[in-house]
């Protein structure tokens, strides 16, 4: 329950998050199958472990599946440890093969989407690296640290976990929690942006529960066992990991060494390893203060002491929270002096409430100890009276953020897909591939207008990497028109502030592919963008040798030998014609007197897409930055791309035979189960 109720999932929950939720949701399973494992319960647990990490990769957040792997490692450190002390590193060996071939099955039938996966990271903005001047130097590709830093948690933001408004709680907080601010407008407002911490923009706390976290320091106190360092190191880990550039001596460096690390950002996800692991050695406190009720002193000795530390805490950062924080945003310089004078009041009062409700949480589930360890009140009723605590003591805190309020009709929930005036004007074109270009909604960062339009911008957390440079020097501050028309924008949104959305046809776009005349070759990466220059929309100052997309292709020099001696050109009535599309496989019709250079307004990408004239292939060449090129003789043809990557066919027996013989590992640990005997009573099931 503490780990449901975690506001984390809540929040998450709301914004959409849905795969990562999942790969929660199974997280506690595929810990259990791994120590089971090491308890030398090889089949059941392997069964448990292998499933669970089937289902975790079948939802494809790696962000997650990386910090589970920092959990595992964490865990076989210990085991090793513990195997190595009491002399049983042979089981230590047998379980950590069995432990791996579980993951590796687990892994199998996911296998086509990881392969495919990771050969597209390395062509992002994730994975990948621009060779672009002005840009972070990634020998190992990644993301630039600005952008995988821009969500570090606050070093002091971390005591949300036991206080869940110490910074203020969200940008869009409820202003019922800001009475000041509330009636010094007028009571106008129903959200106020009371968060305060280095964040850009928080959607609420990440909040473990002050009852779990008094439960894991006196787990910390009284749990004797080796193995709650492997959880103090995990949980250690993941805080420090989500500081992100508050602790940039640390994390700087673990970003540019440790593998695949510089592939993830929002790095405050890092704390979904505590998340998981305070409740898990906060209940085994429990059981430690009831397996030890006959040393009555020493437990209750050891309950006051992480009483006094938790609930202390709470009351000190609470009370005095004035004399280590100044309770100021980083959106109040926007705001008049007096609504942040009276913002920081509200935000101090908040924490202050919020800090003396967790220690009085603290109080009373240390009361319930006291009251178990004195014998007035009988183990089931402690186990009972700490789950309703900690129940009161999260949902509300989880209900703040993830309500009703978060909910829709399901014909309020449609009309969101309901298409505007401006889209239904532009889907009357029957052309079934072009592009448009929205700037009547946040263009890069909007991903709903992908939902009726084929789109220049929208949102994905994981663009190629020459499309975001395309972006940053072409279409960032202003918009080249001819890069607009080699990208096909066929219509332009505009409006939308203070009026309705209008369409601005664009005569002009080039089309779905087209011949050209000649090649302008690029040595460098600059010099291929900069022949992409032209004049942005709207200006009339005339660019030098301004790039034509019809009558020029601006080709790498490294696609010379692809080139070879190939003379091309074309006739007045040259063309390539769209035939059909389809989402890996798209088809052209061309005519050309002469042998011709045709460039198509699709997105270059090596790892699958192959090119074929009448049957034969061809091979690709990348144009203008990011579309592609290809020679086509003299003639009429058929021209057809096909995306068909060998990773991911070449991996499909392998997922087939994982998921079958997956079926069978699960089958052969429940078959036990059924046998005569085995149930309670000696029935058979």
């Amino acid at each position: 329950m503490a780990y449901a109720f975690s506001s984390y999932n809540a929040i998450i929950i709301t914004q959409g998050h849905e795969t990562k939720m999942m790969t929660l949701g199974y997280l506690p399973a595929a810990f259990a199958g791994m120590l089971l494992i090491y308890r030398q319960k090889w089949w059941s647990g392997a069964a448990i472990l292998a499933l669970s990490m089937a289902l975790i990769f079948t939802n494809s957040h790696f962000q997650v599946i990386y910090y589970t792997f920092i959990m595992f490692a964490c865990l076989g450190v210990c085991m090793l440890y513990v195997a190595f002390k009491e002399g049983k590193i042979k089981e230590f060996l047998i379980s950590s093969l069995i432990a791996i071939g579980a993951i590796g099955l687990g892994i199998g039938p996911s296998l086509p989407i990881i392969l495919t996966t990771n050969e597209y990271s390395k062509e992002t903005m994730r994975g990948g690296a621009s060779e672009l001047s002005g840009h972070d130097v990634k020998t190992n590709g990644g993301l630039d640290k600005e952008y995988a830093f821009r969500w570090s948690n606050g070093i002091g933001e971390t005591f949300c976990l036991m206080i869940p408004y110490l910074y203020g709680g969200s940008g869009n907080e409820s202003a019922d929690k800001a009475p000041k601010t509330l009636e010094a407008i007028g009571g106008n407002a129903e959200e106020l942006p009371l968060y305060w911490g280095p964040q850009p923009w928080v959607n609420g706390p990440v909040y473990f529960g002050a009852v779990i976290c008094f439960l894991f320091i006196l787990g910390m106190i009284v749990i004797r066992s080796p193995q709650k360092w492997w959880i103090l190191a995990a949980c250690l880990i993941g805080i420090v990991l989500s500081w992100g550039k508050n602790f940039e001596a640390v994390n700087f460096f673990l970003f540019d060494h440790v593998p695949m690390l510089n592939k993830f950002r929002t790095v405050s996800m890092a704390l979904i390893i505590p998340e998981l692991l305070f409740p898990v050695l906060g209940v085994w406190a429990i059981q430690e203060a009831i397996d030890q009720k006959n040393d009555s002193a020493k437990i209750w000795k050891d309950i006051k002491i992480a009483a006094g530390i938790t609930a202390g805490l709470c009351v000190l950062l609470g009370v005095g929270g004035s004399m280590f924080f100044n309770f100021t945003g980083g959106s109040d310089a926007q705001m008049q002096p007096d609504m942040v004078k009276l913002l920081k009041e509200d935000r101090a009062s908040l924490a202050m409430s919020s800090g003396l409700k967790s220690a009085v949480y603290i109080l009373l589930a240390a009361g319930l100890l006291w009251a178990f360890i004195k014998d007035k009140i009988k183990a089931g009723v402690l186990i009972a009276g700490i789950g309703v605590l900690v129940a009161i003591d999260l949902i509300p805190v989880s209900h703040d953020y993830l309500s009703e309020k978060n909910y829709l009709e399901a014909s309020e929930y449609d009309a969101a897909f309901l298409p505007r005036d401006v889209d239904k004007q532009i889907l009357r074109d029957p052309d079934p591939y072009y592009r448009v270009l929205d700037i009547s909604k946040n263009t890069y960062n909007d991903a709903s207008q992908a939902y009726f339009h084929k789109c220049i911008g929208g949102y994905h957390p994981a663009k190629m990497e020459m499309y975001q440079d395309l972006i940053d020097r072409q279409m960032s501050k202003g918009f080249n028109g001819q890069v607009l028309n080699m990208l096909n924008t066929k219509y332009v949104i505009v409006g939308g502030q203070k009026s309705a959305p209008g369409v601005i046809p664009n005569r002009t776009a080039c089309g779905n592919a087209w011949f050209v005349d000649e090649v302008k070759w690029a040595n460098t990466a600059d010099e291929e963008m900069n022949g992409l220059n032209a004049p942005n929309i709207g200006d009339t100052i005339p660019v030098p040798n301004a790039f034509e997309p019809r009558k020029t292709a601006v080709i790498r020099a490294t696609f010379k030998n692809d080139m070879g001696s190939y003379t091309f050109g074309k006739d007045s009535s040259a063309y390539v014609k769209l035939d059909k599309y389809g989402l890996d496989e798209i088809s052209f019709k061309s005519n050309n007197n002469k042998p011709g250079l045709a460039v198509f307004s699709d997105i270059y990408y090596a790892k699958g897409w192959k090119a074929y004239v009448d049957n034969n292939e061809t091979p690709i060449m990348k144009a203008d930055y990011v579309l592609r090129a290809i020679k086509v003789p003299a003639g009429s043809h058929n021209i057809v791309f096909k995306f068909k990557p060998a990773s991911f066919y070449n991996s499909q027996k392998i997922a087939l035979a994982s998921s079958l013989l997956l079926i069978l590992l699960c089958v052969g640990a429940l078959y036990p189960l059924f046998k005569k005997g085995s149930l309670p009573g000696g029935t058979k099931a």
